[in-house]
């Protein structure tokens, strides 16, 4: 029955793109749109079928633990619609009675802003990793279950945001590079995987899409496109809040009017020195930034470096957050904190060796003492493709110089060609691919400012987003895919600026 539902469900996303209007776009047809999609669709079943080989425990699966946890959320739809929604849009969602859907799950019990404080890490009611679960619920409700029919609904969402991204920028490309434009828009690697699984990736392309479309085209149908343009920010906001840091700044930058290339590039650089002024001669702001950063950074950092976590709570009660290598074994004994008021603890043996989480995470180790007592938290399986971030500094220069650390790292990584998983290996050829098309655009075209404006809002949101994904993802794999967004703004801007003549599309 439900592979029925996934073929109706099919034909009738195929209608639906056969009402789009594309004729004044070249090198795209209804046709094409069509292959596209259906390739979608298998690259997203695919996804999942390496999934599970993969991850042999669902439990560690960014595709099959949202999944699982969803039936779980879907079934308060089932029992009281009014929990369901309690649920989805975060409105009381600390409701007693829902903990008996909640409770059954795995990962969303977690997700709360008691276990962030306990852990040390941000906690935001709207944008967290619930968000994907909350999808897979919805789409619940017309699936019957079936994670396929999941995948058709995300290919046909992320194939909106693509088209939509492909029409937003099309006027910037010039006919010479149209073919290369649709190729990067629909086909790079790593676009087509990650936005045809179920993860958040897919609808980030739906929401930028909306984005940029409402964007370029505000001076036609204010009211409309201003609409939209909310509309996309805070979707955005709810798929990962950190982007509104990067969005909201350089949408008034770009709005600002400027009737000359001398006057658009004074904006972007007065918006760069603004930042390095406020940095340097503001301690709040310097640490609100760095605070910000520590707290995802140490957030990714704890569940990527693995290993067992435990509350370490001393004589007067005061407790932090501690790793061991490997579970403690000891002798239970009861304490009361205020964390709970009658709870098993252990007690460690001593001179084991353990590090403290903060804000500086501190990987010194030190040994235990039987001044302490310990609560188990939770652990984290070490990630394959980990490694160690940059050291944040404080002072301009110092923190200059772990940015560009950062922004090469996300750059230039993966690049091994025989290590790692099936996927790592497949984002290392694609960099390699992407070096062999800068040098390919330096020996056939010429440099060809369209709209500097643009050029320069591309340039900045890479920057951003690269810094912030290379200074808070201590994860290789987990680089390939938050930086898709500025990879993609980074290929449209190499074809914006390189052609071989000066007629572009009107």
């Amino acid at each position: 029955m439900s592979w029925i539902l996934f073929l109706v469900y099919f034909f009738i996303f195929l209608l639906v793109i056969r009402k789009l209007k594309l004729n004044k776009y070249k090198v795209i047809n209804h046709q094409i749109l069509y292959i596209i999609f259906i390739t979608k669709i298998f690259v997203g079943i695919l996804l999942n079928i390496v999934y599970s080989e993969y991850y042999q425990n669902r439990n560690t699966s960014d595709i099959f633990k949202y999944f699982d946890d969803s039936k779980h959320i879907h079934k308060s739809f089932e029992n009281n619609p009014i929990h369901f929604f309690q649920l989805i849009t975060g409105i009381n969602d600390e409701n007693p009675q829902l903990e008996i859907y909640t409770d059954s799950t795995s990962h969303w019990k977690y997700q709360t802003s008691d276990f962030s404080n306990l852990t040390l890490t941000t906690y935001t009611t709207f944008s967290n990793h619930r968000t994907v679960t909350k999808f897979n619920a919805i789409a619940r409700i017309f699936s019957l279950g079936n994670i396929n029919i999941h995948v058709l609904f995300m290919s046909f969402l992320s194939l909106l945001g693509c088209i939509l991204i492909f029409k937003s920028f099309y006027k910037f490309i010039s006919i010479n590079n149209l073919k290369i434009y649709m190729v990067i828009i629909f086909l790079t690697p790593s676009f087509l995987i990650w936005t045809s699984g179920i993860l958040k990736e897919g609808l980030i392309f739906l929401a930028f899409g909306l984005y940029f479309y409402s964007l370029f085209k505000l001076s036609k149908n204010y009211i409309k496109n201003i609409l939209i343009l909310l509309i996309s920010i805070l979707l955005i906001f709810i798929l990962k809040y950190y982007l509104l840091f990067i969005v909201i700044p350089l949408t008034f930058l770009f709005l600002i009017p400027c009737k000359t290339n001398i006057l658009t590039l004074t904006k972007y650089v007065l918006f760069f020195l603004s930042f390095v002024f406020i940095f340097n001669f503001s301690d709040e702001f310097k640490n609100l930034i760095i605070q910000q950063i520590s707290n995802k950074r140490l957030s990714k950092e704890r569940t990527s470096l693995g290993g067992y976590y435990y509350l370490q709570f001393n004589k007067n009660n005061i407790h932090r957050l501690v790793r061991f290598d490997n579970p403690l074994e000891s002798v239970k004994t009861n304490k009361k904190t205020k964390i709970k008021s009658d709870i098993t603890f252990l007690e460690a043996k001593k001179e084991l060796s353990y590090q403290v989480f903060s804000l500086d995470f501190n990987k010194d180790t030190l040994l235990t003492t039987s001044e302490y007592k310990y609560y188990f938290l939770d652990s984290n399986k070490k990630a394959g493709s980990y490694y160690q971030l940059p050291k944040i500094e404080k002072s301009f220069i110092g923190f200059s110089k772990s940015i560009l650390i950062a922004i090469s790292n996300v750059f230039f990584k993966p690049f091994k060609f025989f290590e790692g998983s099936l996927l790592l290996r497949l984002a290392s050829f694609e960099n390699f691919l992407f070096l062999i098309f800068i040098v390919f655009l330096f020996l056939k075209r010429k440099i060809s400012v369209v709209n500097l404006n643009v050029l320069l809002f591309n340039f900045f949101f890479i920057t951003m987003l690269y810094s912030i994904i290379g200074l808070t993802v201590p994860v290789v794999g987990g680089i390939v895919r938050y930086k898709i967004m500025g990879f993609l703004l980074l290929l449209i801007s190499l074809i914006m600026i390189f052609d071989k003549k000066t007629d572009f599309v009107k």
